[in-house]
């Protein structure tokens, strides 16, 4: 599933695609994907003209002039593909391979504008989803989530206040939590956590100051540098102009095991095991 790097290139680049465009239509193949039912969503959606492209959390949020939102989430298989009228086919999310013609049998939402450019939405597994919501639970729907790393009210004593919501769990178990901390998935807990030298099985409780203080520091740190690389290719993430992330020969953890530790004079192994059923990887040495 695309982390807050991802989405956040995703979000961008799309941005720059389909900002100011009127969609005049929309194909809805599996009814499941949207939360309304097809002739109603397809009502409510046609001659709206998109405002904006925001990020939230991990969702990318498409805000239509009239009080309504589109929400995209793309889950584990989800695609997003832009095809201008004239130009170059750009994709972001999930790789789908021998996509071959649009539409294939992957393109259950397809978006039509009136320049003629189309945006598919493409799942192998069909369990990503788009949700035409207007502003009161657009409100809902982002209260939900925790607090964004990238935003100025990340704080420390907010950081804190956050984590201490369940001082016995592991601190991986914290960061991951959607409600507390919003867009961190596997990697790049895995990432920050070896960022600031702390294991991902401590628990919350046994944290010292300094240790937090660190913790706060590198959870940016780390998403910043990996949006400045376009994201990561694991899990199959691809860009919206169709390459590869490039933040995976920058990875110091998350798909090592087994490896050298990069940090410099450490002579430890990168380590996986499994923590509340997810692949979890570390330095035995350097991370305490």
């Amino acid at each position: 599933m695309p982390e807050l790097p991802e989405v956040e290139t995703i979000r961008r680049e799309l941005n720059s695609k389909i900002k100011n465009k009127t969609i005049i239509n929309v194909e809805i193949k599996v009814a499941k994907m949207v939360n309304l039912p097809i002739s109603e969503f397809v009502r409510k959606v046609r001659s709206k003209k998109i405002k904006h492209v925001y990020r939230r959390a991990k969702l990318i949020v498409v805000d239509l002039y009239g009080h309504n939102f589109l929400l995209f989430h793309l889950k584990m298989t989800g695609q997003l593909v832009y095809v201008p009228k004239i130009g170059k086919t750009i994709s972001g999310g999930h790789s789908i391979k021998n996509l071959g013609h649009l539409p294939n049998k992957f393109s259950h939402i397809i978006f039509t504008f009136s320049d003629g450019s189309k945006l598919f939405f493409n799942d192998v597994r069909k369990f990503g989803w788009v949700r035409l919501v207007d502003d009161k639970l657009y409100l809902l729907v982002r209260n939900s989530f925790g607090l964004e790393p990238l935003k100025n009210d990340f704080t420390y004593e907010r950081f804190k206040a956050q984590l201490m919501h369940y001082p016995n769990r592991k601190i991986k178990q914290v960061i991951l939590d959607q409600a507390l901390i919003a867009g961190l998935g596997n990697i790049y807990t895995d990432e920050s956590c070896f960022c600031a030298n702390i294991k991902p099985m401590r628990i919350v409780k046994t944290l010292k100051e300094e240790e937090i203080k660190k913790l706060h520091r590198c959870i940016p740190k780390v998403l910043e540098f990996a949006i400045l690389k376009k994201g990561t290719s694991a899990n199959n993430y691809v860009r919206t102009d169709g390459t590869v992330g490039g933040m995976v020969p920058f990875l110091k953890v998350y798909g090592r095991k087994g490896q050298k530790c990069k940090r410099q004079g450490c002579k430890g192994v990168i380590r996986k095991i499994q923590l509340n059923a997810r692949g979890t990887h570390f330095c035995d040495v350097c991370q305490k």
